[in-house]
């Protein structure tokens, strides 16, 4: 799986810091120290590296890859998200991990839903999906499945691309766009079916721009679940290689009943006026704002 060559600090030094600096800012000395750990160890020879979250949860991770970077630098991915999540989901809850990365969604989303509960978690990339499947293993989830496949509209085969820049940012190729690999395809409704899940409480959903054509694939389980919270990543450039754009996804949704909120930093959510959208990177999509309750 080619890739090209990329130096081990340069591309994390600017960029990292930039896409997360109001957060790192809030412990700087704290979030500072875990800034030098985690890229000295980033340095040390190797491909992978190791680290932990802020609850102890334990990682291995590819080392170019922002995710790992901000779990290992902040404590967890998302802590606004994470707050968020911690007071509303409840043991026998079922989540869909879309895009998993390498499970810092996963990981503490299976902790959360607890025995009785199930984590569906999609990563495509081998190496990816390699790392995801030792740390379900050395944290000990029984309540997760793991498909090495990217979420789409119809089952089938896909091209895929990687970057050295961030090896974790792999998205699917557009039509007759390169490819560095060919991956699995599945659906979301297909494989809540396989798995005779009754109910699905949560999907979080981060694949690069193609979140829409993932989502026509789980329109069952979105019309059937009335209390579904659907968390998408909205970055304009990205959809726009798939050839559509935000008030596309808006339609989509509002078909469904379902209307765009985001989450502030202490876990609470407001509606997103969809004429004049902020920058936020993370939509959350449900029918009421009583379900954020």
């Amino acid at each position: 799986m080619p890739v090209a060559t990329t130096s081990p600090v340069a591309d994390y030094t600017v960029s990292s810091w930039r896409r997360g600096a109001s957060l790192y800012l809030e412990h700087p000395f704290i979030n500072g120290a875990r800034w030098f750990r985690y890229m000295s160890r980033r340095l040390w020879p190797g491909r992978v590296l190791r680290f932990t979250d802020g609850s102890g949860n334990r990682y291995l991770s590819m080392k170019n890859n922002f995710t790992s970077f901000a779990v290992a630098v902040l404590g967890e991915r998302d802590p606004n998200v994470m707050r968020f999540l911690r007071r509303w989901v409840r043991p026998g809850f079922v989540a869909c991990d879309i895009g998993a990365n390498i499970g810092t969604y996963t990981v503490p989303l299976a902790r959360l839903v607890g025995p009785a509960g199930h984590v569906i978690s999609f990563e495509p990339n081998r190496a990816t999906c390699a790392c995801l499947r030792q740390n379900i293993r050395q944290n000990r989830l029984a309540n997760v499945t793991l498909l090495r496949a990217a979420a789409g509209p119809v089952s089938g085969m896909a091209g895929l691309i990687v970057t050295a820049d961030n090896l974790g940012e792999v998205h699917l190729s557009p039509p007759g766009g390169a490819e560095t690999a060919r991956v699995r395809v599945t659906t979301v409704d297909a494989e809540v079916t396989r798995l005779g899940l009754k109910h699905v409480n949560f999907i979080k959903i981060d694949v690069e721009g193609f979140e829409l054509a993932a989502l026509r694939g789980a329109t069952v389980t979105l019309s059937q679940n009335a209390n579904l919270i659907v968390q998408t990543e909205i970055v304009p450039a990205h959809s726009a290689r798939y050839g559509f754009d935000v008030m596309d996804l808006v339609n989509f949704f509002a078909a469904l009943g379902c209307h765009p909120f985001t989450c502030d930093p202490l876990g609470r959510f407001h509606p997103v006026d969809t004429a004049a959208p902020g920058a936020e990177a993370d939509w959350f999509w449900a029918r009421s704002a009583d379900v954020f309750n």
